[in-house]
């Protein structure tokens, strides 16, 4: 058996979609020795993986017009190299099919109901795509529960061809503490006292701003002693959200934007955070609350989308457009050193529910039962 796998995601940073790919493919190699794998992209890939002899690469062209090439010239190659089952990593299929059968891999379905949060050529883009997904796909994977209720919502995809398989996350997050390591990136970071961690591309969907309301109300206003570290890259319009920070002398002192960071650094970074926030609007997995959970961090998330699905009773659970709660929430842990020692506990125990070695042989099987 022959299986295709789109990994142009990987050209970039691999953020959340670059980081499933990743975690999936190696996880697959361990389990599969006997099929054929091609990995297509339209350029080298930024995040390398090193190929077992089953394993083979194929470029398609370079950055210019990638789009359209993907869509009117994939099918070419999935001719030229005999695949059975071509995997969407992000749901975004080929225009013409042929004989391949396909999958296609759904994070999210954010922009078809917040569409607000997304410049026009991304809507524009995405509904294309999705809807390429809807008429070609044979089967559809999603990432949650929730997100699996968007797609029978906003895609009108057959229930009994639509999968659902969890994410894990990054075995190098884990409770363990490297004090050289956390000294090392706490000094590369300028991070000079305890600190509440949130981490998220900057942008509107994550609820940054409310976020760093809360903080100011609760915690500055109290001289509580914890700074505020945003950990991730910069998203789209999000300047509001840079301004108000800049315009309190307060805040600008208090908090700190690393930017895109190295997984090792997130690790220290995790490790060494006294309370988790992750108070998105929406979101088809919400990856860190589970990799903060791993680290042994007490979390605060939103009761919204998936992120219940993924925190179960491990976690505090908040409205996200409510700062009320928010503040209360942060007062209340960060008041208790047993409570936030009990839900780092139980955050660990929650988070063995879930892995990447799973999660591959779910997606394999899948992929295999096509043909």
């Amino acid at each position: 058996m022959r299986i295709g796998f789109d990994t142009s995601t990987l050209v970039k940073e691999a953020s959340g979609i670059g980081q499933w790919i990743i975690h999936i493919l190696k996880n697959i190699m361990k389990l599969d020795k006997e099929n054929e794998y091609y990995l297509f992209s339209y350029d080298e890939l930024k995040s390398p993986l090193t190929l077992p002899e089953n394993w083979h690469m194929v470029y398609y062209g370079g950055e210019k017009k990638k789009q359209l090439r993907y869509l009117t010239h994939m099918h070419r190659y999935l001719k030229k190299y005999n695949i059975d089952v071509f995997v969407g990593t992000r749901h975004y299929l080929p225009l013409f099919k042929g004989k391949t059968r396909f999958v296609g891999i759904v994070h999210d379905l954010i922009p078809l109901y917040m569409p607000e949060l997304f410049t026009k050529e991304h809507k524009l883009r995405f509904k294309i795509f999705t809807e390429i997904c809807r008429r070609r796909a044979d089967l559809i994977i999603a990432v949650s529960e929730a997100t699996k209720k968007d797609v029978l919502q906003y895609m009108h995809f057959p229930k009994e061809k639509v999968k659902v398989v969890y994410e894990g996350a990054n075995p190098l997050f884990t409770a363990e503490r490297d004090a050289q390591g956390i000294e090392k990136t706490m000094k590369k970071y300028r991070i000079d006292s305890d600190y509440i961690l949130c981490l998220s591309t900057v942008e509107p969907r994550k609820n940054m701003l409310r976020t760093i309301q809360a903080y100011e109300q609760c915690v500055l206003s109290q001289n509580l002693p914890y700074k505020l570290v945003i950990v991730g890259g910069s998203g789209w319009n999000n300047g509001e959200i840079y301004e108000y920070v800049q315009t309190s002398e307060a805040l600008k002192s208090h908090v700190i934007f690393t930017g895109y960071v190295s997984d090792m650094e997130v690790k220290h970074i995790y490790a060494n955070a006294s309370l988790f926030i992750y108070a998105s609007l929406c979101e088809g997995f919400g990856l860190p609350v589970l990799e903060a959970m791993q680290s042994g961090i007490p979390v605060i998330t939103s009761n919204v989308s998936s992120m219940p699905e993924v925190a179960g009773d491990a976690c505090e659970l908040i409205d996200p457009l409510n700062i009320e709660q928010l503040k209360e929430a942060i007062v209340r842990i960060l008041s208790s050193r047993e409570l936030q020692k009990l839900m780092a506990d139980n955050g660990l125990e929650r988070a063995k529910l879930f892995s990447w070695e799973k999660a591959a042989d779910e997606v394999l099987k899948h992929i295999t039962s096509l043909v």
